[in-house]
C-alpha cells in the first residue's frame, strides 16, 4: 500500500474536491493517508502531498491570481511535480519560465466531497453557517457525494436546457471585459426566455448587480438550493456554462460533465487533461448569437444531444471522477498504487 502524506493549509472549497479524491483512493485500499492541517503554503488554494519521496502539488486556484508571483515560482521549484487546474501553457512559460516543464494540467474541478472527507464534511468553522443554512432549508457540503452528481446518459425526443449564471461584478474579479460578460450572460437568458419559454430554465443567481442590472431575470431561492439544482440538471439535457472568475473554466461545466450532459461552454481560457474536444464533448461560443445558434443546432438534433452526453460520460470516466482524476495524477508522477 503506498503511504500519502497531504499538507494543507487551508479548508478552501477549490480543494475539497483533490482532497475527496484521495480519499476515494484510501477507501478503495489502494493508499494510506496522513493529514496535516497545521502547514503554511504560499496560497490556500494549494495542497500538496509527499509521495515516494516526490512532492506533488495541487493548485486550484482561479486563473493565476496570486498575490506574489515570485513567491509561487520558489515554491514550485521545491517541488516535483505542480498540477494546476488553470492551466495554460503560454502563461506558464510567461511568468515561471524556469519552472514551465514542472507544471501539468489538472482539469476541470468542482465542489464534490464523499463520506470520510472529515477535512471538509464536519468543518468547525462553517458549524454556524451551516446551522443557519438548516433553517433556511439548504443542506450542508457532506451532502453533495460525488454519486450525487452521477447520470446516466439517457435519449429524449424533446430537449431541456438549462443556463444558471451569476454576474461579476469589479469587487470580485480583475477582468477586463466585466461588463462585456455581464451583457453576454443577460443577453442569453433574454434569448432563451423568448426563444425556448417551455424547454429552458434559466435565470441569474440573486445579487446586489443583479437587482440592479436585471431583477426581472433574478432566479427563485428555492431554484437555487443546491439539491434542487442537481435534480434540474440531471432532467435537462442541453446545459450551458460560463466562465468563472479570473478567466477560470466555471465549476458547472464539472457538474455537467459529471451528470453526462450535452454542454455549450464559453469558450475556454486554459487547458485540461484528456480528449475533451469541440465538437465532440461540447460547443463553444463568444457570443449571444453564437450560444443560441449552438443551442437551435442540439436542440433540434437528440442523436447529436445523447452522442455527446455518452462521450461526456466517458470522459467523466477516465478522467473527472475524484479518485479517477488523483489517480492519473499519481500516474502521471510515476507512483504505482
Amino acid at each position: 500500500m503506498t503511504d500519502v502524506t497531504i499538507n494543507i493549509p487551508a479548508r478552501t472549497l477549490h480543494l475539497c474536491p483533490v482532497m475527496t479524491g484521495f480519499i476515494l483512493l484510501k477507501n478503495q485500499g489502494k493508499l494510506s493517508l496522513k493529514i496535516n492541517t497545521d502547514v503554511s503554503l504560499p496560497s490556500a488554494s494549494i495542497m500538496e502531498t509527499i509521495v515516494d519521496g516526490k512532492r506533488l502539488a495541487y493548485d486550484m486556484a482561479d486563473g493565476y491570481n496570486f498575490h506574489n508571483l515570485a513567491e509561487i515560482e520558489e515554491y514550485i521549484k521545491t517541488c516535483d511535480f505542480y498540477f494546476k487546474r488553470s492551466f495554460s501553457d503560454n502563461q506558464n512559460r510567461s511568468l515561471f519560465r524556469e519552472q514551465a516543464d514542472k507544471i501539468y494540467r489538472w482539469g476541470f474541478n468542482y465542489l464534490v466531497t464523499c463520506d470520510g472527507n472529515d477535512c471538509f464534511n464536519h468543518n468547525p468553522d462553517k458549524r454556524l453557517i451551516e446551522i443557519v443554512n438548516f433553517f433556511r432549508g439548504r443542506k450542508p457540503l457532506r451532502y453533495f457525494t460525488y454519486d450525487r452528481f452521477e447520470a446516466v446518459p439517457n435519449k429524449k425526443d424533446e430537449q431541456k436546457i438549462l443556463f444558471m449564471t451569476r454576474l461579476w461584478s469589479d469587487k470580485q474579479t480583475t477582468s477586463k471585459n466585466i461588463d462585456e460578460a455581464n451583457s453576454m450572460r443577460i443577453g442569453i437568458v433574454k434569448a432563451l426566455q423568448k426563444e425556448y419559454p417551455n424547454n429552458s430554465i434559466t435565470g441569474i443567481y440573486d445579487s446586489e448587480l443583479a437587482r440592479t442590472l436585471c431583477p426581472e431575470l433574478i432566479l427563485p431561492d428555492k431554484i437555487t438550493k443546491r439539491d434542487s439544482y442537481l435534480e434540474t440538471m440531471k432532467a435537462s439535457d442541453i446545459c450551458i456554462g460560463s466562465t468563472g472568475l479570473h478567466g477560470s473554466i466555471g465549476w458547472k461545466t464539472g457538474e455537467y460533465i459529471a451528470a453526462s450532459r450535452a454542454i455549450i461552454n464559453e469558450a475556454f481560457c486554459y487547458e485540461v487533461t484528456g480528449d475533451f474536444e469541440i465538437g465532440k464533448n461540447y460547443l463553444a461560443f463568444q457570443s449571444v448569437d453564437e450560444c443560441i445558434t449552438h443551442i437551435d443546432k442540439l436542440f433540434n438534433d437528440s442523436n447529436m444531444v445523447y452522442e455527446m452526453k455518452q462521450n461526456n460520460r466517458n470522459y467523466y470516466l477516465n478522467y473527472l471522477r475524484p479518485d479517477i482524476q488523483v489517480a492519473n495524477s499519481l500516474k502521471e508522477a510515476g507512483i504505482t498504487i
